[in-house]
Parts: C-alpha cells; structure tokens; sequence
C-alpha cells in the first residue's frame, strides 16, 4: 500500500510539472510567439516569461524580428539584346507582422525569392547586356522598389537586395572582347584623325595668318612708297615752278634790260622795224632756216610799220 501511494504521487508530481511546463512560455529577445486557441489566432507574445493555460492555448510558431540574410541560387535571364546571363541574389529580410508572416502566406519566405526572380527578369528584359553588366546598382534599386510592396502584404520587409556574380558564355565574352578591341581601335583611329584634323587646321591657320602679315607688310610698304613718291613729285613740282618761276623771272628781267637799253639808244620806231625787217632777211637766206609765209604776200605790207619802212626805202 505505502509503495502504490508513493508511485502515485510520484505521478501526480510529474504531472503538475507537466502541466506547469506547459504553462510557462519564455520568448527570448528579437523573436515573437504566436498563440493560437483551438486553431484560431490570439495574440503574439512579446520577449519575456507568459504564463498559458495548457489545452486552451498553445504555442503555433515561434517567429524570429532579427534581420536575415538568405542567398538566392543563380538564375537564367534573357537580355534585351537575347543574351542568356546567370545572376544570383542576396537579400536581407526581417519580418515586421508575425500573424501576416504565419497566417496570410504558407511560405512567406519561399514566396519572397520567387517574387525577387520574376522581378529581376522583368528588369533585365528591358535591359541590353552592356547596361546589365555595368548597371547592378539601378538593378537593385529597380528591383527593391518592385517587390517592397509586394512582400509587405504577408508581413516581411526587404532591407536589401544585392545583385552577385552576373555570368555569361564563353561564347559571349569572346565576342564581347572583339567589341572592346574593335570599339579601342576605332577609338584610337578617330584619335589619331582628329590629331591630324588638328594638326591641318593648324598648319593652314599658320599660313593664312603668314599670308595676311606679308600682305599687310606689303601693303604698308606699298603705302610707303606710295608716300615717298608723291612727296619727291610734289618736291620736284614745287622746284620746276621755282626753276620757272625763276626762268619767268629773268626772261622778264632780260625784256626789261633790252627795253630800256633801246629807249636809251635813241633809235626811233621806224629804225626799228628795219631791222627788224633785216633780221628776217637773214632768217630768211639761211638754208638750215624754214620760214613759214602767208600765202597772200600782199597781205605784209599791211603791216603799218612795214609799209611805212617800205615807202620811206623806196
């Protein structure tokens, strides 16, 4: 009887343990709990001991708020330009509403990275390869702004999308690298023809500008001589009239002399004319001389002193 006493109370003592087990509920810090009463959501438990009421409430799921990295396993993507590419992901996650995250998605998680590759194969569609390779942070803030919202609506956020490795063929890289090579020599063509381009313009340059300085040389110099000449005509003209006016001068001085040498001779008019008269005899009788007479002879002795010389001879 004592040995049947103690096994039974040894079996109530275990089963009050048991069922204070079940009622203390301890949640650690960065996770939640969620309750559920016969199937039916109750509440989250926050960090910190809870006490339940075994059979009527039960633990469903422990659900973690810290933040987490997972690691998406590459995937195949046709460019725009139809090229395949392998790209893998890496996102980080935390959950924001336990009840959406349990409740409103079998798998929030698994629902997540499928959200993540159909979107990054919708941007990567509308991108030719040389964007994609040299564009992986617009990839991944296109990407993040299209599955934000998305995975809001059962209770995760993204924190943040980072696009890895973007693998392409052997095939392609080769091609790529006859591109480059191609794109690097036509560079360099166009460089060296610019550099010519450069050197011609230059070179023309210099010689219109050596052109305009000998024609502006020239012409100063043609200007300077063109100076000079007018200055020595006008020195020259200004002593001709000076050699005439001096010529002038004389001559007038000369007439002055004969004048007054024959009013001091005495000799009369008449005398005069005589000889006159004979002076143009031995014009007259010189062979070497030509003398031009009027046709009508007459006409001389017209003259009045002539014919009076004439009269007075005969």
């Amino acid at each position: 009887m004592i040995i049947f006493n103690i096994i039974l109370f040894l079996f109530l003592v275990v089963v009050v343990l048991f069922v204070i087990s079940r009622m203390v509920v301890i949640v650690h810090q960065g996770e939640v709990k969620v309750v559920e009463s016969f199937g039916k959501y109750v509440r989250s438990l926050d960090p910190g001991l809870h006490f339940l009421i075994p059979v009527l409430y039960h633990v469903r799921r422990r659900v973690s708020l810290k933040q987490t990295p997972i690691q998406i396993e590459p995937q195949s993507v046709i460019t725009r330009d139809n090229v395949i590419v392998e790209i893998d992901e890496a996102i980080k996650y935390h959950v924001t509403d336990a009840r959406a995250f349990v409740y409103d998605n079998e798998d929030a998680v698994t629902s997540m990275i499928q959200d993540c590759q159909s979107n990054l194969r919708g941007i990567i569609g509308k991108m030719e390869l040389n964007e994609v390779l040299n564009g992986t942070e617009e990839i991944n803030m296109s990407l993040y702004e299209s599955v934000k919202h998305i995975t809001a609506g059962y209770g995760l956020s993204i924190d943040r999308i980072n696009i890895g490795e973007i693998s392409v063929s052997n095939e392609i890289i080769n091609s790529m690298n006859k591109l480059i090579t191609a794109s690097r020599d036509k560079e360099s063509l166009i460089t060296i023809s610019e550099g010519k381009k450069q050197s011609v313009i230059l070179e023309s340059e210099a010689k219109a500008s050596e052109m305009q300085i000998d024609a502006e040389a020239r012409a100063k110099q043609t200007k300077i001589d063109a100076q000079a000449r007018a200055e020595r005509t006008k020195m020259d003209a200004v002593a001709e009239a000076e050699r005439i006016k001096l010529i002038t001068e004389a001559e007038k001085l000369k007439i002055k002399e004969i004048n007054q040498a024959i009013s001091e001779s005495g000799l009369t008019e008449e005398m005069i004319a005589y000889l006159g008269i004979e002076a143009f005899k031995h014009v007259v009788e010189n062979n070497s001389n030509t003398v031009i007479m009027p046709s009508n002879l007459t006409e001389l002795g017209n003259v009045p002193a002539i014919k009076e010389i004439w009269q007075k001879t005969k």
